[in-house]
């Protein structure tokens, strides 16, 4: 099913462009030939045709978020709107794609079928590929799709009935792949995670079927923000992307009927940790001799330093991460603010470090008044500092109404266990 049957496809649209009522017929019963005479449907899975009608770049939609840039996509947009066409293959994850071949395959099976690998030709014309690149502007930028991103098909001539859309769109495969990522990400516009034995390898002379494996398609919300994370990008740094596009002619939900002139619409908003931040307040409860608080006359005192808040990730390799601490005012000086995204929660500490060398850590909090951990924050935004001085910083989370009755301390069996104090 290679250039022959597609450019038959293209010249059938071409022919049958104002003449709705019988394009339909002429159109299925034509492709219907074609395919019948290549016997390439199967009982087990079905092979089938889709194309879709020249758009404009409107339907191409891609978007960042906060501390995210992407290059300027103007000319691949045009590349997708004046040539793209979708075309039966397989792959397991986008990356390396088969396409049925023209021939005399006399088959009832996917593995009994002859295939060919994708090239430079299908590329933007039998399948979709756009390539791009982010750039982080802040470190730990971690990359997420926004919740309504989708990539669908829409009937508006109404060729199809209800059930067969349905069945069309489950067929959709998206892959996202960034360079140097393990393995790329497979989607489906469907609510649910798909399984689906795939095309994995092929005998390349002569495109016998070597070998299928299982493609999982997850949903474009499984990777939204909170959940999993596309990727993780550090300030300045620049990724290329490969967004592809494909059906996947072994979905066992596919219609038999080929289906035609149908437009692709393709919404991915990339959004990422900055879009969700919030403000972690450090209150320092400590007086010094001149009635500031003892942080504040510190750092009047030693300009090379500063207040910072320190985040460590192991699972995703950051180590020490740090935040500047700003006073909210001269005359408030006890407290200093900093936004963070919001799903940092775990591994937090504060600091004062020096602004030349962050290894020199003058004072540090992590610890509360009874020496335990104080490096989950939970939910909390507000970090009090109880004490300050050499071998004696430490403090503690505040957690809202159960301090706010009280003073929190298990000191006593039975009292109120907080967790910080």
């Amino acid at each position: 099913m290679g250039r022959l049957q597609k450019k038959l496809v293209v010249k059938i649209s071409e022919i049958t462009k104002n003449c709705k009522s019988s394009r339909k017929q002429l159109s299925l019963s034509i492709v219907s030939l074609i395919i019948s005479s290549m016997i390439l449907i199967s009982t087990t899975f079905c092979w089938y045709a889709l194309s879709k009608t020249t758009g404009t770049a409107s339907n191409v939609n891609l978007e960042v978020g906060n501390g995210l840039r992407i290059n300027d996509l103007d000319s691949a947009m045009k590349d997708i709107k004046d040539h793209s066409y979708l075309l039966p293959a397989s792959s397991v994850d986008g990356r390396n794609l088969f396409f049925p071949t023209d021939g005399t395959d006399f088959s009832t099976t996917t593995s009994a079928m002859t295939f060919r690998s994708a090239n430079a030709g299908d590329r933007n014309y039998s399948y979709v590929q756009l390539d791009f690149n982010l750039t982080a502007e802040a470190d730990y930028t971690s990359i997420y799709l926004q919740k309504d991103s989708i990539v669908d098909v829409k009937d508006d001539e109404k060729v199809l009935s209800s059930e067969d859309l349905v069945k069309i769109k489950n067929s959709i495969r998206t892959a996202i792949y960034y360079e140097g990522m393990d393995s790329p990400r497979v989607f489906t516009s469907l609510n649910n995670p798909q399984s689906t034995k795939a095309v994995k390898d092929i005998d390349r002379t002569t495109g016998k079927f070597l070998e299928s494996d299982t493609q999982v398609a997850y949903p474009f919300n499984d990777y939204t923000f909170g959940k999993r994370q596309l990727a993780m990008l550090n300030k300045g740094e620049t990724r290329p992307f490969s967004l592809i596009i494909w059906l996947e002619g072994t979905d066992s939900a596919c219609v038999s009927n080929p289906v035609m002139l149908k437009q692709l619409e393709i919404k991915l908003t990339f959004t990422t940790s900055w879009d969700n931040t919030e403000t972690i307040q450090f209150e320092d409860n400590t007086i010094a001799s001149d009635g500031k608080s003892a942080v504040s006359e510190f750092l009047d005192k030693n300009p090379g330093y500063s207040l910072k808040l320190n985040y460590t990730n192991t699972s995703n390799k950051i180590k020490d991460l740090k935040f500047t601490m700003y006073r909210t005012s001269m005359e408030n000086n006890k407290i200093w603010k900093c936004n963070i995204p919001s799903i940092f929660s775990n591994e937090i500490s504060f600091q004062i470090v020096s602004d030349s060398d962050k290894n020199d850590i003058a004072y540090e909090w992590k610890v509360n008044e009874s020496g335990e951990p104080t490096l989950n924050r939970s939910t909390s935004t507000r970090y009090i500092c109880e004490s300050f001085g050499e071998n004696k910083c430490y403090g503690h989370w505040y957690d809202g109404d159960i301090e706010e009755n009280g003073d929190g301390r298990d000191e006593n069996i039975g009292d109120i266990d907080d967790g910080d104090w």
